[in-house]
């Protein structure tokens, strides 16, 4: 595991330093950095899945007020009313006026689909980071580490060696390790529900390859 100085100080594996926290994410703070992603990613999923009806409504509703500026009533309907397709084409007509809408009833529809665009943009953006260091969780690195492990092993296929993480204790072992799981209840004390407990270990020494499959106690 990496001791890396960030700021003049030494953070034990050390992921990365977010500039949106202003901190290094490291030894212990990793696993709520993950869980901040994760429970935020979902939530600006659930947020723009459940907004979509509402976005769509406040979309065509500024869209109308748009074109009731744009058409006058009395004046035959041509050119964006046919290609809006309030009018079949060569049948002119007169327009309905559409109902007003107040300046407090435009920020309403202007801010719902804020919200939905905001939401939408920062859920797969999120989205994104999460599962990638989903990934790195699973193969027991970190950002650093990956780096590092990757010019070793092109280091030593070029001896026809194959390098291996010392620290990799397997998918299922790395994640109980990550989120300090110590038996089946803690998936749910520890992971799901908020949680002060230390992270596994001391930061500083590291078992290498532990002989059981499985970390979690029958």
């Amino acid at each position: 595991m990496l001791f890396i100085c960030c700021s003049y100080r030494c953070i034990l594996k050390m992921d990365h330093h977010c500039p949106w926290l202003n901190n290094c994410v490291g030894h212990f703070n990793h696993r709520y950095f993950f869980s901040f992603c994760l429970f935020m990613t979902l939530g600006c999923v659930y947020c723009s899945i459940s907004g979509r009806n509402l976005f769509l409504d406040a979309y065509h509703a500024l869209e109308r007020f748009k074109h009731s500026d744009l058409e006058k009533p009395g004046v035959p309907v041509t050119g964006i009313g046919l290609l809006i397709g309030l009018l079949p084409s060569g049948q002119p007509n007169f327009q309905t006026p559409a109902p007003p809408y107040t300046f407090q009833e435009r920020m309403i529809h202007k801010s719902i689909i804020y919200m939905w665009v905001l939401t939408s943009t920062v859920g797969v953006a999120l989205g994104a980071l999460t599962v990638w260091h989903a990934v790195l969780i699973s193969r027991g690195e970190t950002s650093i580490e990956r780096h590092i492990n990757k010019k070793e092993r092109q280091r030593l296929a070029a001896w026809g060696k194959v390098y291996r993480n010392h620290f990799n204790y397997g998918k299922l072992n790395n994640w109980k390790v990550f989120f300090g799981v110590e038996k089946k209840s803690h998936w749910v004390t520890r992971v799901l529900l908020p949680s002060g407990h230390l992270p596994h270990g001391d930061g500083l020494t590291w078992d290498i390859f532990p002989v059981r499959k499985d970390l979690t106690p029958v």
